[in-house]
């Protein structure tokens, strides 16, 4: 019935979800039927189909120069750069094949994906970003990723625009000369920062705001040389921090250890929410009618949305990741810019309409599994139709795809209303966010459907050892940048360790400015310890934590609410209103 709730059980985990009654209207307006798969399975079979930092050596298929890649050579697909898929040397459309009913769907999609060339980055505008994956009109980027008029940035993925000598950052925004923030904006020379804004010359800060000169604190609001959450004076500060010894690896190692236990202890808000109703989620402003959703602004009548691009308005859609303007559109990724009722599609930009199972398609409406098409308009697998012959042709592909529906090798139906399997993607799951999200081993991955990719054990012979390194920066010399470091974790495959790395002359010089010491893990490494900070993408319903008296509750708070962080978490949790009374 679609007058009421249902609940269902999951196809892929066995697990009970509802669908709601508005899910149902959702359905039906956009011409689908309800999922078979619990909104978490969803999401992580879309993020199967993103690889953001897993980047390899290879040639282009066109001009044969060498470029970098997110396909690694053993891939059947067809590789260009990023000036020849954007050029107008070639055209989709020339790869086009009649539809074929003896088969499924998503077969012959599939092979429709193995003939189109496929682009190596998504870039544009970039100078100086060869090793940088969705990097736009930025300067000078290396091992980055998110990165949107940035400069100057290592081994980051920033999300924000307008970041600058930013290194091993994460979600981080209008930031300049900036070391390990990560949730943090509007940030300058700083080190150590989480969930933090508009700090100067600050290091080792939670949830700190408007703070200039201040360290190992948490909680903090236009505060100024304030050491271990202590009032100091100007050169009481100025002695504490000589006597950290920040610019020693020792030291550091020490202090981390100090900030992750002063990060238990602090208050944590359940959610970031800013003028906005009727929400449940994090990290979201301006927004009305939200469900489960993540970093999104300026939204309304959304569910399952992970990470909208920048301010971008998200209307009436559900099951979307890393999009920009959408509307009424559903389990799409990787695109937007004005899309309008893109359903099971991702790479998809430009103003696209009306697409159903499109890949990479730019400017395009009404088409239905096509690749790689820019300003078409009434293709199915890629080949050119009437505006009569098209709509009736999709609704006998429609019932085709329920008659004969693609089964994968766990036994899972695929009809129409399905995202693609995640057999059918590009990447192998432990290449892909999805392992970032919810890390598997390889047998486990396997069993789930998933493919994987078995690392090359690389024999690199390090010319020196993290004790051999200097423990001060101020001791390191220039030579350090013509060493290959053995990383400390050798290896580890749980953070994809690359057993070793280098120090290149501009990371050295960053180092040296910022007065911090040589690292001695290599950038997956380190970027592993950073997701940790990261609540996975799930909610959880539960009760404020506060106990403390002066508040509107005698003994502990009876607010409930939604919240990613998990009840097995360490974490001193507060709902709004006891966190308001508290840090303000």
């Amino acid at each position: 019935m679609e007058n009421i709730s249902e609940n269902r059980i999951c196809q892929s985990c066995k697990s009970e979800f509802i669908i709601e009654l508005e899910d149902f209207s959702f359905f039906k307006k956009i011409g689908v039927p309800p999922p078979t798969w619990c909104p978490r399975c969803r999401f992580l079979r879309r993020m199967t189909f993103v690889n953001e930092r897993s980047l390899y050596k290879r040639v282009c298929g066109n001009c044969n120069r060498f470029i970098i890649s997110t396909y690694d050579t053993s891939t059947k697909l067809i590789v260009w750069c990023t000036e020849c898929y954007l050029s107008d040397i070639w055209d989709a459309r020339d790869y086009s094949r009649n539809y074929d009913f003896s088969t499924s769907f998503l077969k012959q999609f599939e092979k429709l994906k193995l003939d189109i060339p496929n682009r190596a980055l998504y870039q544009y505008g970039g100078v100086d970003c060869d090793y940088a994956n969705f990097c736009h009109f930025s300067k000078n980027v290396y091992l980055s990723s998110n990165v949107v008029h940035c400069e100057n940035i290592m081994y980051s993925k920033c999300y924000h625009k307008n970041n600058k000598n930013c290194l091993d950052s994460l979600m981080v925004g209008e930031s300049d000369r900036g070391y390990e923030l990560i949730k943090a904006s509007k940030n300058f020379n700083s080190s150590f920062l989480v969930e933090s804004d508009q700090c100067i010359e600050s290091h080792f800060l939670y949830d700190c705001s408007n703070c200039i000169n201040c360290c190992l604190s948490s909680n903090l609001r236009n505060k100024s040389n304030v050491f271990r959450n202590k009032q100091l004076t100007k050169d009481e500060y100025k002695k504490a921090i000589e006597d950290l010894r920040l610019e020693t690896y020792s030291r550091q190692n020490k202090i981390k250890e100090e900030f992750k236990e002063l990060m238990k202890k602090a208050i944590h808000k359940y959610a970031h929410i800013k003028n906005s109703i009727n929400t449940i989620g994090d990290f979201i402003d301006n927004s009305k009618n939200i469900y489960n959703s993540y970093g999104v602004a300026n939204s309304e009548n959304i569910k399952y949305v992970f990470l909208g691009a920048g301010a971008s308005t998200i209307k009436d859609s559900q099951d979307l990741v890393y999009v920009g303007r959408v509307e009424e559109s559903y389990e799409f990724i990787l695109g937007g810019s004005g899309a309008s009722r893109v359903i099971c599609s991702f790479g998809c930009e430009d103003g696209c309409k009306n697409l159903f199972y499109c890949d990479s398609c730019r400017g395009c409406s009404d088409c239905f599994g096509c690749v790689g098409l820019k300003k078409k308009q009434y293709c199915i697998l890629n080949k050119q139709y009437s505006n009569q012959e098209y709509f009736e042709m999709i609704q006998k592909i429609k019932k085709h795809m329920d008659d004969m529906p693609y089964i994968d090798k766990v036994g899972r139906k695929y009809g129409f209303g399905e995202f693609f399997p995640s057999e059918l993607s590009s990447f192998a799951y432990n290449e892909s966010i999805a392992f970032e999200e919810h890390p598997l081993l390889k047998e486990e991955a396997l069993s789930l459907g998933y493919k994987w990719k078995e690392r090359e054990t690389k024999s690199y012979n390090a010319t020196i050892e993290t004790n051999d390194i200097p423990d001060s920066i101020n001791d390191v010399s220039d030579s350090i940048c013509e060493e290959t470091i053995e990383c400390l974790n050798k290896g580890k495959v749980e953070t994809l360790c690359t057993s070793a790395f280098r120090i290149l002359p501009d990371e050295l010089s960053f180092y040296r400015q910022m007065n911090l010491p040589i690292p001695r893990c290599c950038p997956n490494c380190r970027y592993y310890e950073r997701l940790k900070w990261i609540n996975p993408f799930n909610f959880y319903h539960r009760q404020c934590m506060c106990k403390l008296e002066g508040h509107n509750h005698k003994g502990r708070c009876s607010e409930e609410f939604e919240t990613m962080y998990s009840p097995d978490r360490p974490e001193v949790i507060y709902c709004k209103s006891c966190y308001q009374r508290e840090i303000y």
